[in-house]
Formats: structure tokens, sequence, C-alpha cells
């Protein structure tokens, strides 16, 4: 299988997001989708999606131009490179995986809008660590993709933002939550007609050779979900 890994214009973290799903298997081959090769056309050799963390999308994007003094890193070309992207993804029903910034720009796309800077708008720091360690508790809504990954309603996730989603985006629903009430996953209200999508806030390629169920199930539900996704295009294309 090949996936699409969307360009976080750094090679040192591009290459976690690689070892992380490569290490669950290894026979994985990768597409790197960048704004700087305007590759977009690329989607129609991969078999999903995977959006990857980075720098902060533009205010303007979701009407809240007056804060953008509280984003950071922001690459307005990067945005609108990854829209497109998400655009076509959606269109040609790719499973997608959203890490961090790509559960914040999927959010945007559809809609959504995001809190422009957690501790401005009276939430923890997210992106400070507590005794040391860089890592919170999450609650996780039941009968969601999230919940059957975890095998639980709980846990802990590494923690590494200063912004999160806000108002959700159409068609989302949000599936866990800090408990400062901070959303930390999202995925399709209605699954029905829909290829996978599963959006997280904590960075899984960060506990890679780790046993932690959100990076090493995360990634293996993500390659069986392409899997199916490729059978069953297959299987469609035959009967025509």
């Amino acid at each position: 299988m090949r996936i699409g890994v969307t360009d976080c214009l750094r090679e040192d973290k591009l290459r976690q997001y690689l070892e992380w799903i490569g290490n669950a298997d290894p026979s994985t081959e990768f597409e790197k989708l960048s704004p700087t090769l305007g590759n977009v056309d690329a989607l129609g050799d991969v078999d999903g999606l995977l959006l990857t963390g980075g720098g902060d999308i533009d205010p303007e994007f979701y009407g809240r131009t007056g804060l953008r003094n509280q984003a950071k890193d922001i690459n307005r070309r990067r945005d609108e490179f990854e829209f497109e992207v998400i655009k076509r993804a959606l269109d040609a029903d790719l499973p997608i995986l959203g890490v961090c910034r790509g559960m914040q720009v999927m959010n945007v796309a559809l809609g959504g809008s995001l809190h422009v800077d957690l501790k401005s708008n009276g939430f923890k720091d997210h992106s400070a660590p507590v005794n040391g360690v860089l890592k919170h508790a999450i609650a996780i809504e039941p009968n969601s993709l999230l919940s059957g990954l975890a095998g639980g309603l709980n846990g802990d996730v590494n923690s590494y933002h200063h912004q999160a989603v806000d108002e959700i985006g159409k068609g989302l629903m949000p599936t866990a939550q800090s408990p400062d009430g901070v959303v930390e996953a999202a995925e399709w209200l209605s699954k029905e007609g829909m290829s996978f999508l599963l959006l997280v806030q904590w960075h899984p390629e960060r506990t890679l050779g780790s046993s932690d169920v959100f990076s090493t199930n995360l990634a293996k539900i993500f390659l069986r979900e392409m899997a199916y996704s490729t059978a069953n295009k297959a299987t469609n294309n035959s009967r025509r």
C-alpha cells in the first residue's frame, strides 16, 4: 500500500511519521505531498492520506483574522495546498488520518474553527510539561472508532499543541476530550457511505517503539482500513 503524507516542512519530523507507520508494516510506501512540489495530482496513486502536524493555519481561513498575532509559524501556501489535498482525498473516498495540525486543517476544511491559542481562551497550556512530562488524560466517547482502538473510555496521550478545535466541522463529531474540555479527537458523525476518518490532537509518531495503544493501534487500524478500501474499490471496478 502507498500513503500520501503531507509535508510538515521538516525532514526530521517527517521521518518520524514514516518510521511510525513503517514500524507497523515495513512494506508500506510513501508519497510526500508538498506545497514546494505542487504534486497534489499524486493523490491518484495513493491508498490513503496522512495529514501531519506543523505550524498554525492562518486564522483568516476560519474567520478570526483579528487573532492572527496569537498564531505561530503560519504558512498560507501550505494551508491552501492542503485544503486542495483534502478536497481531492474526500472526492476519491480515501481513508484519512489526521495528526495534530492534521486534525485542525481537516476541521477548518469542513467549515469548522479553532481556538487560536488555548491559554488565551481560558484553557490549560497543552504545550507545557507537567512535572516534566508532556501528557494528559482523555475521556473517550462510547461506541466511537477511538474507543474500539483504545479498548476503553480513558487513556493518556502526549500533548504538544497550543491550538485545538473550537466549532466542529460539518459532518464531524468530537470523540475525546481532555479534562479541561479541549477536543482531542474527532471522526465522522455518520459513517454510512463514508471512508475512514480519524483525527487526533496528540502525536502518535513520537511514541515510536512503545506499546502505547494510541500509537501502535492507530497505525495498524489506519493500514487495515486502507487495505479494506483498496480491496473494495478493486471489487467494484471489476464489476463495471
